[in-house]
């Protein structure tokens, strides 16, 4: 058989069958039930079971939570696979080991092997093929541990037949309501649906209807459950353009002035990540990597308080609250629905304090536009709409259309290109939000301007 170059690859996997994007009727048991996910990687031999993972679920968050967890098992010595999405400039980033992307020539030779197979178990997805591609990929890499972002939702989701060794919940809210459901219950529901029996769940703290549906799918499943915000806590530090600090403690201890600490894990913390909701996150890896300790993993012994201190305070992650430009600032973030851009808001405020923004604004066409819009309007001195190039992109005669209709000064420059441009050589701060297709494709103008290294495009 003829290996398929890198680009035919993709084309390949993209050409697949894609419910998300074809209609919300289609996320259902009837077509996503997990059995052709099964029996595809049956077919591969179960390359899932050859190493530990960690799910994590969620809103908002997964990434960044997913980048902290596996820097810190890869700071523990432990050879590491990564697999999220989306991606910010190249598929390759989907799947990493040890921060090393999946190469084009592995991309294109394993597709071609699940191509074969993928004909005989007819309507695999492409958001299937893609998490097969990457259990696959990182058993042949032997990793010792994967973190595994879910998709879409998290019970009917391709990454679900994995049996982890800790779940993870991050921040719910209100996104892909089509196919979730309209209420935080029914979401959570979803979410939850990661939980296996017996395997400790860390949630963030959540809103009261979305805690309850968690708490009941938890004790229903015999499955620990610890909530980062309850059971860990935090409390903020300093924070800078680079940086910020804070501390963490373990509840329901019983604590003296001379013996503030019990657990090794509390303490003082620094991350490169910018915004409270990354403490949140952060606290969250916290957490499970305390949680790891009392199960029967192997890394016990290992896990310490400064593998976990370097491995937070070494982590990045592009495209959320990054900082292209100090002054006049330029800020990149990827939020995509009410509840990111309000933290997007919160983190503004945060670090630039009193500064009132010139925002560059596209979104695709399945989300809460006006709402986003009505989020970060107080904090915006004019809009620039722009559209990415995909067909699920918002038109920019929509988006002005919606920013008029809420007395918001609004102007439109389809181009990515053009709308950097315009900003790039002022002198006003400038943010860059609404979509993470739209980050990835700002940073790439960003390095071109400014004769960095430009980020690889598919």
């Amino acid at each position: 058989m003829t290996t398929l170059s890198y680009h035919d690859a993709l084309a390949y996997l993209y050409g697949l069958a894609n419910y998300e994007r074809i209609a919300p009727m289609s996320y259902s048991s009837e077509t996503l039930n997990l059995e052709r996910m099964r029996d595809l990687l049956a077919a591969l031999g179960n390359p899932q079971e050859r190493y530990r993972a960690i799910h994590i679920a969620g809103t908002k968050g997964k990434g960044s939570t997913a980048a902290m967890m596996a820097q810190c098992l890869s700071q523990l010595g432990q050879r590491t696979g990564l697999y999220t999405s989306p991606h910010l400039t190249t598929f390759r980033e989907r799947i990493q080991v040890n921060g090393e992307y999946i190469s084009q020539e592995d991309v294109a030779r394993l597709t071609t092997r699940l191509k074969a197979l993928i004909e005989r178990h007819p309507g695999i997805t492409t958001f299937e093929a893609f998490t097969a591609l990457g259990f696959v990929y990182f058993a042949e890499q032997n990793v010792d541990w994967a973190v595994i972002e879910v998709g879409l939702g998290g019970r009917l989701d391709a990454t679900n037949v994995i049996v982890p060794q800790v779940s993870v919940i991050t921040s719910l809210s209100y996104d892909h309501t089509k196919w979730l459901g309209d209420s935080l219950a029914e979401i959570a529901a979803e979410k939850a649906g990661i939980i296996k029996h017996g395997v400790p769940v860390v949630s963030h703290a959540q809103p009261q209807e979305a805690m309850a549906v968690i708490e009941r799918i938890a004790q229903e499943r015999n499955a620990p459950l610890v909530i980062s915000g309850r059971h860990w806590r935090w409390t903020p530090g300093t924070v800078t353009l680079a940086k910020q600090s804070f501390q963490v403690q373990q509840a329901a201890r019983t604590l003296t002035n001379e013996h503030p600490f019990v657990n090794d894990l509390e303490g003082w913390y620094e991350i490169q990540l910018l915004g409270q909701h990354q403490v949140d996150n952060a606290t969250a890896v916290i957490a499970t990597m305390d949680l790891l300790r009392s199960t029967d993993c192997g890394l016990g012994a290992l896990i310490a308080a400064r593998p976990i201190r370097d491995a937070l305070r070494m982590t990045l992650w592009p495209g959320r609250f990054e900082i292209l430009r100090a002054d006049p600032p330029i800020v990149a973030d990827g939020a995509h629905n009410v509840d990111s851009v309000n933290k997007l808001a919160a983190t503004l405020a945060e670090v630039f304090p009193g500064k009132r923004w010139v925002m560059v604004f596209g979104c695709y066409n399945d989300k809460d536009a006006e709402g986003m819009l009505k989020a970060l309007g107080p904090r915006a001195t004019r809009w620039i709409m722009t559209q990415m190039d995909n067909s699920r992109a918002t038109p920019v005669e929509h988006l002005v259309e919606l920013a008029r209709g809420l007395h918001l000064k609004a102007d439109a420059l389809p181009n990515v290109e053009d709308a950097m441009d315009e900003v790039i050589n002022g002198n006003d701060p400038v943010c860059i939000t609404g979509s993470v297709a739209l980050t990835g494709a700002v940073r790439a103008v960003w390095a071109s301007r400014s004769r960095g290294q430009i980020p690889e495009r598919d």
